[in-house]
């Protein structure tokens, strides 16, 4: 079977595209700052729109891509006789997955046979666990209906949780007024948030850094405790991978891990969580 995936720009992750051993896409989602569009990740690259966000008065706009791009990219793949999945951001995050369906339609009927779409419940590296659970299960040669449902399954088991360092942008985006937002900033305080199919809940509010990054320490050695094997999905939006290491190394050895996979946020989950925030995908 020729399976060919995709992905949107959510994921937040970086290929490479001549080391792959298999077909992958990334669809960008967009971004709007006033009146200059980009292309998430393409036409605007992740240093470029923290930088500009930190700037601007207003939160930049993010959107779905549009059911066109989705059917190009879908119907160059079945040209070559392949089968199509689609794994994306959470259609409660997003209207990205809706907009691959209606691309889905476009196609003739005997091709949409061919294209799976998964709605991923999470985002950024949520994501990239299920896509890298279908890569590995098609070089061992499953069928696509045994990976679609592996990762059906799988997909109900993954949580991400995030320590944001500002609110700042909550407060931008009307979540939390001003004043809110100027009392939480005397306060040092720090939101720690859950997502869980798509849903946002906050699960904590931390005194500073340190408390919260403690808490993030206790939920990551009881994770750890029941999944030793399992690599380690940090996820982020610092500059750098040395400035997470960083962030951890008062709290535990990362090196404890087997493997630990860094993904910063693009533009679509950057827009919310602001800079600096750190955090982990359990599954």
């Amino acid at each position: 079977m020729n399976l060919s995936f995709i992905i949107d720009s959510a994921t937040d992750l970086k290929i490479n595209q001549e080391n792959l051993e298999y077909s992958l896409t990334v669809v960008p989602l967009n971004v709007q700052f006033g009146e200059d569009h980009y292309l998430d990740g393409v036409t605007i690259t992740e240093d470029e729109f923290y930088g500009r966000m930190s700037t601007e008065p207003e939160l930049p706009k993010t959107s779905q891509p549009s059911p066109q791009s989705f059917y190009e990219t879908f119907q160059k793949e079945v040209d070559k006789g392949n089968d199509v999945l689609y794994i994306g951001i959470s259609s409660n995050l997003s209207g990205t997955v809706q907009s691959a369906t209606i691309a889905k339609n476009m196609l003739k009927e005997d091709e949409q046979e061919k294209v799976t779409i998964i709605d991923s419940g999470i985002a950024s590296g949520g994501v990239q666990i299920l896509l890298n659970e279908a890569i590995q299960m098609h070089q061992e040669g499953k069928s696509l209906s045994e990976i679609v449902n592996q990762l059906n399954k799988t997909k109900t088991g993954i949580k991400a949780y995030v320590l944001l360092e500002t609110l700042e942008n909550l407060k931008k985006g009307g979540r939390i007024s001003t004043v809110q937002g100027a009392i939480a900033g005397m306060l040092n305080i720090k939101p720690m948030i859950s997502i869980v199919d798509g849903v946002v809940e906050t699960i904590g509010k931390f005194r500073g850094s340190k408390k919260g990054l403690s808490k993030m320490k206790e939920i990551i050695s009881e994770w750890k405790a029941e999944n030793p094997e399992k690599p380690l999905y940090l996820i982020h939006s610092f500059s750098s991978t040395d400035e997470v290491k960083k962030e951890f190394d008062e709290l535990f050895s990362l090196s404890s891990f087997p493997k630990v996979i860094y993904t910063r946020f693009g533009s679509t989950i950057g827009t919310y969580s602001g800079e600096k925030a750190i955090g982990f995908v359990a599954y």
